[in-house]
Order: structure tokens, then C-alpha cells, then sequence
């Protein structure tokens, strides 16, 4: 229930700057409550609030279990000083060069709402005599820090935007908050996180932007093909698709019917004013087509120039190769050897293969016979030789094989963050620059790559198709592979593997299509387990308890799941984990959302932080924790070390941090780990694809365990799902041209096609509805069978 405290704040107890949480003590001078003490703890969100002076609070009352009773805020008002109160705020020292005459004066000017007509004119200052050009602007931003705060939220509120989403808009656009929703209420769908068009389209209504406003229908569709290409990893979204989601999106945030006709109309507009781009019925997000427009420009313009220094003989490289061969004490096969002479002989060369088929070797002699060629020295601290990869941890991966300097593709760039792209034109200027993991790079990160890249620089790129494509829209190394222009050799025998090791050669059965007879059969380095998803968190935490028992650490065991929900999924596994291997006991923990952090957690940083070093993908330990009120930024602040670098977070910063003792499997691409837990059931759905099983088995170095509906990875072996829409084929294509969509007059259908997918029940591992609450929820598991697997 809601009640309001009236009074005068004592005290402000705790007061968080970045985001203005804040406890107080209030004086109460009136309830509607029957609190029946004089003052109260109030908790909440809250600008700027002064001691001794007067508001009035409504929120509910909770009880703290150290504190006792407290409000919990939900909104509040300040209470308007008098007179007599106005002439001394402003005559005091908050505001310097004012005395009690001029403020007099002030007020006087302004009559009985002055703070108010004041921030709203300000002009009138100007006749007050003794009031000067400096001290006058003081008072002004002084006012507007003291009170222009309150009456932006004021008006948020009246908006409906409660009372966290509004400080996040008033942080976004600070004192020009409410010119800008005025002007265009949409730009928030872009600019905050968490508004949707559907909230920013309430603003809209408010605001009298009728259900018909062009700009309300613009902005559904700018939004809707936006969205559509970062859900679906498409490029272009078709006319038809993009119009119905309009459509819908529309309908649904007013609940009024809409003319498909006038949305079209919209679209057109949209087309012809080059705020959208099209290819026929392919509808485009600028920034989507440019993207790809540039990588086309950019290769070409790389592959039309010379490289720096002169490509050398076949006959050179092939002596060069001998020399390489004889000092590692080893021999090339044709492929490889193939590989490395088109890579020294080329402005623009794909290396692609699966694990085992010696990328790795092959980098190695390219990076050693280039030099050589060249006469060139790798120990310079300016290299000639540019290694880069999409993450962290894959950068630092080529950093330890090939010993050569490595960084992140952002730290190359000096991007900010992930949406920090900037235009620099041969920024990257080497002999040679070699990209690794280039299946995660997606379409606008790859056009900024390109870009920077020198015209004299030849490219080396190397990566895995059958992999995941990029979390971002496209699937550059795919489609860049399918290009006749560019030189590439796909390796395919597999050289990493032994009577002891399966793993590889699991991994190339399930890219072609093949889940082997001996799936289910315990291999030295690989087992599976049949295990319906409520035994999933139970038969996990057994796994992990045998492998930390054999002696394996817990840092070299990681959990991969594709999803993030339900018992079998990644929240809940961290949650399992982390109690299992690191249990609370006395130590202090700190509680952010619904996630716990203690010392020692293992934890995954989710955005690039080129300033601080880390990046996205980059795995850390917790090593201190530290209460708010030993900190400078008056938060409590979290110490993490990544491989070595340590980092601090204030809790404002804990959204970038979530615990990593499960992730998922798009998360751990471009990395290895020693021992990988796959759980993988039939609730995956949709998300059970071949490149998705073969991703997350290819991150496993030493040991493998599996555990699931045997149907749903023989499902996910067989199903290659939908490819992804892109036009970046296309456009290497001389004959393609782009032309403007002419006619939107095609019926909008409102039938959908489902389909359902079949799954073979008949497996004789397989649980059944009938026996799955009767059976022991060790799946026919016994601790015997995970000690001999991890010993063995």
C-alpha cells in the first residue's frame, strides 16, 4: 500500500552520484500512515535533495531486517519555500554575489512562483541593477543544477516513465531532456536502453503525435528493420516481412487499426529520402548497406594496389619452406605448402579449416618465411607484422602461439566500445596483417576493419565457417569465401588427433552431417550421458565434483549451454556452480539484479573496454570486494584480474560482469578450455543447429562430457538451419545494381507458415515421459564412471 511522509530531511545518510540512490533521514511532520515515530529511513531514487528543507515522500513501507521499518520511495515533491525562505536561499551562500536586497529584487520580478518563471525566462535578470553578467549565469546554472533536475523528472513522471527510466533518460540528455523528446520522442528507442518503441510511442501519444503522424509510422519501420536484421543476423529485411512487423508493432502499441497502405507510403518515403536503402524488395538499415558497400570497396581497393614489399618467387618460397621445415623439425603436405605460397603471393588470402588441420602451423611458417623473404626482423618493437582477433582471449591465443605481439581488432582501431565506429582510412599500416577467428567478426565491425587497413598491406585472414556466424548482423567470412576474386585454401585433413584423442574427429564428423555409431560409446577423452533436463543441474554439479576430485582445476572446467533459461540453462548452472566451487561461508558477497558476486568467482566481461583492457568475451577472477563506504566513488567496487590485468568496477559498471562458470556457446567462441560440460536438450529448440554442436565441441581441449536428449544432438548434427540473409555476394557481382522499390502495392498476407520438426523417439538411450520421474536422478551414473573417465 502506498503511503506519503511529509517533512523536513535531517539527514542524507547515503548518496550515490552515479546513480542518484540515495537513503535519507526524515523529520515527519505529517502520514497518512500509522508510523508512530517522529522520523524515517526513505530509500529510493532521487535528485538532488537538500537538508533542511521540506518534501513530501510516497512509497510503501518495508522492513529492513537491521534498520526496521523504512519507505521505500516511489515519488516525491518538494515543498515551495516562502518568501521570507526564497530571499535567504538565495542571499546564502549557495549563490555567490547575491545579497538579501538583490534576491528581494529577484522575487519581486518574478512574483509567487519565482524558481519556476525564472528557469523559464531568465531574460528579466537582465534589469536587476547590481546583478552581474558572471554572477547572474552563476546563479542561473546553480538553479538549474538545484531545481531544473526535479522538474525535468516532474514531467517524466507525468509522461509515465517511472522512476529508474527516467533518471536514465535525464542522464542521456541532461538538461536538454525535454526539448528532445518534444521535438522527436522516438530518438529515445535509439538512445536509452530499455525503452522500446511502444514506450517511446506513449510519449508520442502524450505529446499529441496522432496514430496516422508520419513520424510515427517512420519510426516503426526505422525501428522495426533494425531490429529485425540484429534478432535474425540478416542484412536486408524483404519489403513484406518489414511492412507486416511494422504493421503489427504499430497496432499493438495503440491497439488502433492501421492502413497497410499508409505504411507503405511511409516506407517509400523513407527509400526516397535515403534514410533507408533498397535492392529491389530488399529493404536495407543504412548503416547495414554501407557497411557492406564498404567491405566490397575496400577489399577492392587493397587487392587493386601493390604491396609494400614485392612478392617473391615460387621458387624462393619454396626453398624458404624447406628452411622452415628443417629448423621445427617437421614436413608441410601439399595443401599446406599450397597454402603457404598463395599466402606469401597474394594481397588478399583466406585460410579456413577445422580444429586439427594445423591453422596454427600453417601461421607460423607464413610469419617466419615472410620474414625471411623480406629480411625482415620480428623483434622490433615496431612490427612489420599486424596479428589481430576479434576478442580477447583469441588474441592473446595467437599472442602464446605464434610469440608475435596480438590485440584485439577495437584496440587496433582505438574504438571505445562496440558501437564506437569511426572512419580511418588506412590507419593500419604493416607489411602484413593476419586476422584470426574471422567467423566473429560481423558486418560492421568487418567494413571498419577493411577501411583501416593500408592500400600496400597484404591480408591474411583465417578462420572457421562452420563455426557460429557473428553475434552481429552478416557472415562475412561465408559469404566472402564464396568470391572467385579472392585467393583462399580450405584445409581439411586433420593432423591434431590420436588413438587417444576423439574429439577432432567427432567435430569433422558433425560438420559433415554424421553423428558417429560410436557417440554414446566412452571414449578416453570424451563421454556422453543421457539425462532429461530436470536431472540436468543435479548430474552437472556430479561431473564437476569427479573432476575437481581427479585433481582437475576448477578454472580449467567451463559449462557451455545454449540457452539461458530453465534448470538446464546458463543462469541457473552459474547459480549451481558457484555454491559447489564456491560456496559463501563467512565471506562477504555483494548482490546485483538477481547475480551474487564473492572473492574468487569466476566471471565474463560482455562489452569491449579497450581503455581498461578487456574486452568482450574476456574471462576474470574476482580478487577483492569493497564496501561503498571505503570507496572513493562511494559505491561498492568490485577488483577483477584478467590474465594479469587488474580492473575495478563501481557497482554502476556491474552490467558489463556476469558470472562465467557456465556461458554460452556464442560467449565462448575464439576460446579453448581444457575440460568443456555440454548440456544439450530437446527445450533448446530452434537454437539446435550443426554449427552450433560443432562450435561448442571444438572448445573442448583435453576432455569433453555430454549430456542430454541423444535426439536433440542427433537433431542438431543434421539441422543446418536457416542461412542468413546478406547481400554482400551480390554485390561483387558487376551486373547487380541497386534501384529504388517502385511499388508497395502487393497484398499484405496474414498467413504464417509453421513448420515442426520431427525428432526420431526411438533411441533406445532415450527417456520417456512414462519412466522419467521413476527412475534415479543419477541417470544410471555412478561416481565410479566420472572418477575412471577424468583419471583416465
Amino acid at each position: 500500500m502506498t503511503y506519503f511522509f511529509s517533512g523536513t530531511v535531517t539527514r542524507i545518510i547515503y548518496d550515490n552520484p552515479n546513480n542518484f540512490f540515495k537513503i535519507i533521514l526524515l523529520e515527519i511532520e505529517d502520514t497518512d500512515s500509522e508510523f508512530d515515530d517522529f522520523e524515517i529511513i526513505v530509500t529510493g531514487v532521487m535528485a538532488d535533495i537538500f537538508e533542511e528543507e521540506n518534501y513530501t515522500f510516497w512509497g510503501e513501507l518495508t522492513k529492513h531486517p537491521k534498520y526496521g521499518e523504512q519507505l521505500k520511495m516511489s515519488r516525491y515533491e518538494r515543498e515551495k519555500p516562502s518568501k521570507a525562505g526564497l530571499i535567504n536561499y538565495f542571499s546564502s551562500q549557495h549563490f555567490k554575489g547575491i545579497g538579501k536586497k538583490t534576491a528581494e529584487k529577484i522575487i519581486d520580478l518574478y512574483g509567487d512562483d519565482p524558481i519556476d518563471s525564472i528557469l523559464k525566462d531568465p531574460s528579466h535578470l537582465d534589469t536587476i541593477s547590481g546583478l552581474s553578467k558572471v554572477n547572474k549565469e552563476a546563479f542561473l546554472a546553480k538553479l538549474k543544477i538545484n531545481y531544473g533536475t526535479e522538474q525535468i523528472l516532474a514531467k517524466l513522471a507525468e509522461y509515465g516513465l517511472k522512476n529508474q527510466m527516467a533518471f536514465q533518460v535525464f542522464d542521456a540528455y541532461k538538461e536538454q531532456t525535454l526539448d528532445i523528446i518534444a521535438k522527436n520522442p522516438y530518438q529515445l528507442v535509439e538512445d536509452v536502453k530499455g525503452i522500446g518503441f511502444k514506450m517511446a510511442d506513449q510519449l508520442a501519444q502524450q505529446l499529441g503525435i496522432l496514430d496516422d503522424a508520419s513520424e510515427r509510422f517512420q519510426a516503426a519501420i526505422l525501428h522495426t528493420l533494425l531490429e529485425t536484421s540484429l534478432e535474425t543476423g540478416d542484412t536486408y529485411v524483404e519489403a513484406k516481412t518489414l511492412l507486416e512487423k511494422s504493421l503489427l508493432l504499430l497496432e499493438e502499441a495503440r491497439k488502433t487499426p492501421i492502413s497497410d497502405q499508409a505504411v507503405a507510403d511511409e516506407l517509400r518515403q523513407l527509400i526516397i529520402s535515403g534514410k533507408i536503402q533498397n535492392s529491389d524488395t530488399k529493404i536495407f538499415d543504412n548503416s547495414l548497406f554501407f557497411a557492406e558497400s564498404g567491405i566490397k570497396k575496400h577489399l577492392e581497393r587493397i587487392l587493386d594496389n601493390p604491396p609494400s614489399l614485392p612478392f617473391p618467387s615460387v621458387e624462393a618460397i619454396k626453398e624458404e619452406i624447406k628452411k622452415v621445415e628443417l629448423s621445427h623439425h617437421m614436413t608441410y603436405d601439399d595443401s599446406q605448402k599450397e597454402a603457404i605460397e598463395k599466402a606469401l603471393t597474394s594481397k588478399v588470402f583466406f585460410l579456413t579449416g577445422g580444429p586439427g588441420t594445423g591453422k596454427t602451423t600453417i601461421i607460423n611458417g607464413i610469419i617466419q618465411s615472410f620474414a625471411n623473404l623480406h629480411e625482415l626482423s620480428l623483434t622490433d618493437n615496431n612490427s612489420p607484422i599486424i596479428l589481430a582477433a576479434p576478442t580477447g582471449r583469441a588474441a592473446r591465443r595467437m599472442n602464446e602461439l605464434t610469440g608475435l605481439p596480438s590485440a584485439t581488432i577495437h584496440r587496433h582501431l582505438g574504438l571505445n566500445s562496440d558501437n564506437d565506429y569511426q572512419i580511418l582510412d588506412d590507419y593500419l599500416d604493416a607489411h602484413l596483417i593476419i586476422i584470426d577467428e574471422f567467423s566473429m567478426v560481423d558486418t560492421w565491425l568487418a567494413n571498419q576493419l577493411f577501411s583501416a587497413i593500408a592500400s600496400s598491406t597484404q591480408v591474411i585472414i583465417v578462420g572457421d565457417s562452420d563455426q557460429l556466424p557473428s553475434v552481429g548482423p552478416g557472415q562475412v567470412l561465408a559469404d566472402l569465401l564464396k568470391i572467385d576474386d579472392f585467393s583462399k585454401v580450405r584445409l581439411k585433413k586433420i593432423f591434431r588427433q590420436s588413438n587417444q584423442s576423439t574429439i577432432v574427429d567427432l567435430a569433422s564428423q558433425i560438420r559433415e552431417g554424421l553423428l558417429p555409431s560410436d557417440f554414446t560409446t566412452k571414449k578416453a577423452d570424451r563421454s556422453y550421458f543421457e539425462c532429461q533436463t530436470p536431472f540436468i543441474p543435479e548430474s552437472v554439479a556430479k561431473i564437476v565434483s569427479a573432476a575437481l576430485k581427479s585433481g582437475i582445476a576448477a578454472k580449467d572446467i567451463q559449462i557451455l549451454a545454449p540457452m539461458y533459461r530453465g534448470q538446464a540453462g546458463i543462469t541457473h548452472l552459474n547459480q549451481l556452480l558457484q555454491e559447489l566451487v564456491n560456496p559463501l561461508n563467512d565471506q562477504l558477497e555483494f548482490l546485483f539484479n538477481d547475480t551474487r558476486f564473492r572473492v574468487k568467482d569466476k566471471v565474463l566481461h560482455l562489452v569491449n573496454d579497450p581503455e581498461a583492457s578487456v574486452f568482450n568475451g574476456d574471462i576474470g577472477y574476482i580478487t577483492e570486494l569493497m564496501p561503498a563506504k571505503y570507496t572513493d566513488s562511494k559505491q561498492d567496487e568490485m577488483t577483477i584480474n584478467f590474465d594479469g590485468v587488474e580492473v575495478t568496477y563501481a557497482r554502476n559498471d556491474w552490467n558489463k560482469l556476469t558470472l562465467a562458470y557456465a556461458m554460452s556457446i556464442h560467449k565462448a567462441q575464439g576460446s579453448e578450455f581444457p575440460v568443456v560440460i555440454l548440456p544439450i536438450t530437446q527445450q533448446s529448440g530452434r537454437m539446435l543447429q550443426r554449427n552450433l554442436l560443432y562450435t561448442a565441441i571444438t572448445r573442448a581441449k583435453h576432455k569433453l562430457v555430454m549430456l542430454g536428449d541423444y535426439s536433440a544432438f542427433q537433431y542438431a548434427t543434421q539441422h543446418i538451419g536457416s542461412q542468413r540473409n546478406t547481400f554482400l555476394i551480390e554485390r561483387f557481382k558487376p551486373e547487380k545494381t541497386t534501384e529504388q522499390l517502385t511499388d508497395f502495392k502487393q497484398s499484405l498476407s496474414d498467413t504464417t507458415v509453421e513448420t515442426s520438426v520431427e525428432t526420431d523417439e526411438t533411441q533406445s538411450t532415450r527417456l520417456t515421459q512414462e519412466n522419467l520421474m521413476s527412475i534415479d536422478p543419477m541417470i544410471g551414473l555412478t561416481q565410479a564412471d566420472f572418477d575412471y573417465f577424468f583419471k583416465s
